[in-house]
């Protein structure tokens, strides 16, 4: 049996008001030929499959048309929500779904054992089971323990997940016994795991994150996803984040983007790699004074298939008014080739304010909801613990609303 795991599509992201689609259905064209050609047997896909909580009408369509691609392929496959996603958007169509052999969980179900799903091969012999855990919000964590009012909140969500997996895998070791290899799927935060600018909702309170010594030990692979950047977590080949498959900020554009395949015989695990995601579209950074990036913006020839986006960090030392208005028509006219700068920084070494610029303007489109309280907040004198304390609530308060 082959397993492929991938998460963090993001439907619907904007870079800077850039729309990424067009990557996104590039990936799933390469997609959908690999897990064909390869017979790939079960798709994971662990969480985020939007960018926003109420996706546009378009983005909907299009999550079902890679649905609908996916089932013509015959490969099952598992979804679970990640923070990014609606709970009841993603589980409305669950019991369709489920007749074309694909099974959502968009949030922690009434029944947990829902969230463990047996997976047959073609013979109808038992091959492995995955724990299809969705994203944790702080709702779900309260359930799973009581909390001590002198413990931490960081120490009772740790103990909440730990309490969550070890729970499933009880049941799943007692329904089909302890030779079958057990898959988990998660959306969290892993101790030592790199991020990027793009994990803008990194779990409020979840100091250092989640170690990987409080997996239990029966789990044979954990398929995540949150972080966009694709690493094992640990010295062991079992803990893993995909990453997105597409670029979603700059700061992620030295990633190579991968996905990787699981390969099950005889209810072992034998084969865990990487798959590299064909590159589509490139995003660089070019940073100096204004006339060494006109330079670098000339002799810059990109190679791949989809128009590259450029960010430019440009530092002059002396204050001139003239280089804003420059940088203006440079960031209009794009007149060096097949790229677009939707981004840029412009400062000034002896100015102690200095000035940032983005790209037809900061919009308040491109930020989160969290960013937009987050800016409320800069504009108030507010202590530390204040801020954190309102930054809790409001997390809080937002579960609720997009759920």
């Amino acid at each position: 049996m082959k397993i492929l795991h991938t998460a963090d599509w993001h439907i619907g992201k904007m870079l800077y008001k850039y729309d990424l689609n067009e990557d996104l259905k590039l990936f799933f064209d390469w997609l959908i030929d690999y897990v064909t050609t390869e017979n790939i047997d079960l798709l994971l896909v662990a969480g985020d499959i939007f960018d926003l909580a109420n996706p546009s009408n378009r983005d909907i369509r299009f999550y079902y048309e890679v649905l609908y691609r996916l089932n013509q392929s015959k490969t099952k496959v598992i979804i679970t929500g990640g923070n990014h996603d609606s709970i009841s958007m993603l589980d409305a169509p669950k019991n369709i779904l489920n007749s074309f052999q694909i099974q959502v969980v968009g949030g922690v179900p009434d029944q947990i054992e829902e969230e463990i799903i047996p997976i047959y091969d073609a013979e109808n012999q038992l091959q492995c089971v995955v724990l299809a855990v969705p994203f944790l919000r702080d709702k779900d964590l309260r359930k799973s323990v009581s909390a001590d009012i002198d413990q931490n909140k960081a120490a009772i969500e740790k103990a909440a997940i730990k309490a969550h997996y070890d729970q499933l895998v009880e049941i799943s070791l007692s329904k089909y016994g302890a030779d079958t290899p057990i898959i988990a799927m998660g959306h969290l935060f892993m101790q030592g795991a790199e991020t990027s600018d793009s994990e803008r909702d990194i779990h409020i309170g979840n100091l250092g994150g989640i170690s990987s010594d409080i997996i239990h030990s029966r789990i044979d692979y954990m398929a995540l996803g949150h972080i966009h950047k694709p690493q094992r977590i640990g010295k062991s080949d079992k803990i893993r984040y995909s990453g997105s498959p597409i670029f979603l900020d700059f700061s992620e554009r030295n990633y190579e983007k991968q996905v990787i395949e699981i390969k099950i015989e005889q209810q072992k695990i034998i084969d865990i790699q990487s798959i590299k995601v064909p590159k589509n579209r490139e995003l660089v950074k070019f940073s100096g004074d204004f006339k060494k990036i006109e330079q670098q913006l000339m002799h810059y020839q990109p190679e791949n298939r989809l128009t590259a986006l450029v960010e430019l960090e440009i530092v002059e030392d002396q204050f001139d008014p003239s280089i804003i208005n420059l940088q203006n028509e440079l960031t209009e006219a794009a007149p060096f080739g097949n790229y677009k700068i939707i981004k840029t920084r412009l400062s000034f070494k002896n100015k102690l304010e200095n000035i940032e610029l983005l790209a037809n303007h900061e919009h308040i489109m491109n930020f989160s909801p969290k960013e937009v309280f987050q800016k409320r907040l800069d504009a108030e004198i507010i202590d530390a613990t204040l801020r954190q304390e309102l930054m809790e609530a409001y997390h809080i308060l937002l579960e609720e609303m997009q759920d």
